[in-house]
């Protein structure tokens, strides 16, 4: 492996760890933020549960529309470098 291999095997992993770190927060933070903020609303208007579920549900809602933007991103990301591929695979077969 020649050493600007290496570099871009590097960079490539840190990028991938990166976004799988992202994706953990982008699922955690909205349930979690939602539990926390229908608890403070039920006990500060004492309706027992009535805005921890609903905020849960909403908190989980978000979360899955999170995790569908970064999989709708990936995959767009994807297609894009496939294509460059085939317009590299082109560009070499017309020289």
């Amino acid at each position: 492996m020649t050493d600007n291999e290496d570099r871009e095997f590097w960079a490539i992993l840190w990028r991938e760890s990166l976004r799988a770190m992202t994706l953990g927060w982008d699922l955690a933070i909205p349930i979690f933020a939602g539990v926390l903020l229908g608890q403070l609303l039920d006990r500060w208007l004492g309706t027992g549960h009535i805005f921890t579920l609903g905020l849960l549900v909403l908190g989980v809602v978000v979360a899955y529309f999170n995790l569908g933007r970064v999989i709708r991103r990936l995959a767009a990301h994807d297609r894009r470098r496939k294509l460059r591929k085939e317009n590299e695979e082109e560009e070499e077969d017309a020289s």
